[in-house]
């Protein structure tokens, strides 16, 4: 079995709060639980996505420090407020930190506006070290990336959850397709614009919906736009969970007519190993 790489993990000091682990009322070491899927599955690398934008998360950024020198599979990118946007010695902290990225959620026009204003002088020093740009977000909101991409064409960004459409109970046709992706898919023409096949339990409707054909004609698309090269499996670990179990993160791949083995083993690993070999 070829070495698998997660592109879009959570870990979270005391555990994902809105998690069904969480329901049993104590602390869960997400960390230990993922380590031990690790081993089972040949994960040898997750991008761990920060998020502190509530109380209950607030130090994710200091706990991902410790995780980072605890786990050898872990490769971190702190949460970024587009509102308060890190300067240069900020990057350079989080790099001393271990860190090989940065998360940014953007939703809203007020979002949107704050991401525009993010200096080139960032943008440049993240593109200059190969550094992931992690982003969640839908619809309109990606139209703001092709001013960013357009002047700084090797930034490295990363769009989680097939890039967010809205759920969907059956296969869209191509427009709808279109509707639901297609600024996505406009960014496939900056080369290294990458999207992350993960949260499909989010898009399919019902959610346990395995293996969610209702999403592959998305997914579909975004093969034949940006190539296997630039599809990377996540498992969204740990919030995926009350939804299915962590081998279906993966295991729907399989399942995809469109897709070879090669191609599997290319989006379940291969093509996030060799981004992070690069990152410095």
């Amino acid at each position: 079995m070829a070495d698998r790489a997660d592109a879009h993990i959570h870990l979270f000091e005391g555990g994902y709060q809105a998690s069904f682990i969480k329901r049993l009322g104590i602390a869960v070491d997400e960390a230990v639980l993922y380590d031990s899927l690790v081993e089972e599955h040949g994960v040898t690398a997750a991008l761990i996505v920060g998020y502190a934008d509530l109380p209950w998360c607030a130090d994710n950024h200091n706990y991902l420090v410790k995780m980072q020198k605890k786990y050898d599979w872990v490769y971190p990118a702190t949460y970024v407020d587009a509102t308060q946007p890190p300067i240069i010695e900020d990057l350079e902290r989080f790099q001393s930190e271990g860190f090989v990225g940065i998360t940014l959620y953007i939703s809203g026009d007020d979002r949107v506006a704050a991401l525009l204003k993010i200096s080139d002088e960032v943008w440049e020093w993240l593109a200059s070290r190969n550094w992931l740009v992690s982003v969640n977000s839908s619809g309109e909101a990606w139209i703001a990336w092709q001013q960013i991409l357009g002047r700084h064409a090797s930034l490295r960004l990363v769009m989680s959850h097939l890039g967010g459409p809205t759920q969907v109970g059956s296969p869209p046709s191509e427009d709808g397709v279109q509707e639901g992706i297609g600024t996505v898919l406009d960014l496939a023409t900056y080369p290294e614009a990458r999207v992350k096949l993960s949260g499909f339990y989010a898009i399919t409707d019902p959610r346990h919906d395995y293996p969610h054909r209702a999403t592959w004609p998305y997914v579909e698309a975004l093969k034949n736009a940006f190539g296997v090269e630039r599809l990377l499996w996540a498992s969204d670990f740990t919030p995926s969970l009350d939804w299915l179990s962590f081998p279906q993160t993966l295991g729907l791949f399989g399942y995809m007519p469109f897709l070879s083995d090669t191609d599997c083993e290319k989006i379940e690993g291969g093509n996030l190993l060799a981004l992070l070999d690069e990152v410095e």
